[in-house]
């Protein structure tokens, strides 16, 4: 039973991988179109609240790369305990039900972010 519960907290680990990398992604595009529409000359509608996203890319970027860190690492943990290293097999789930919740909040934080930037963009960018 161990085995197969190991498996299946590694599949879900390596599925949190894809899904912060997409994550990864958007944001990069998100930062790319924010600088696409400050390079365009003339008039900025919302000046302020571009400069408000840029900082808040910013900081998704951070929130982004600190839980992908932790996720590597459980990843290890996890993968030196399937080879009969002596992590405590308790530990590892409940670390992994830790992340579970930090790549929730990761996502919704990042959710809501690209659903106000979309907001700006349609009514400020035509």
């Amino acid at each position: 039973m161990r085995n197969g519960k190991l498996g299946m907290l590694i599949a879900e680990n390596e599925s949190w991988r894809s899904s912060i990398k997409f994550l990864e992604e958007q944001n990069i595009r998100f930062k790319t179109q924010l600088a696409d529409i400050l390079s365009k000359d003339g008039h900025v509608p919302g000046l302020d609240q571009l400069e408000d996203f840029q900082n808040r890319f910013i900081k998704m970027d951070e929130q982004i790369s600190l839980v992908r860190h932790e996720v590597r690492e459980q990843l290890y943990q996890l993968q030196q305990f399937s080879r009969g290293n002596s992590l405590q097999y308790r530990r590892a789930i409940e670390l992994q039900e830790g992340l579970k919740v930090k790549v929730h909040i990761l996502h919704e934080n990042f959710r809501k972010l690209r659903t106000e930037f979309n907001i700006y963009l349609q009514s400020n960018v035509h």
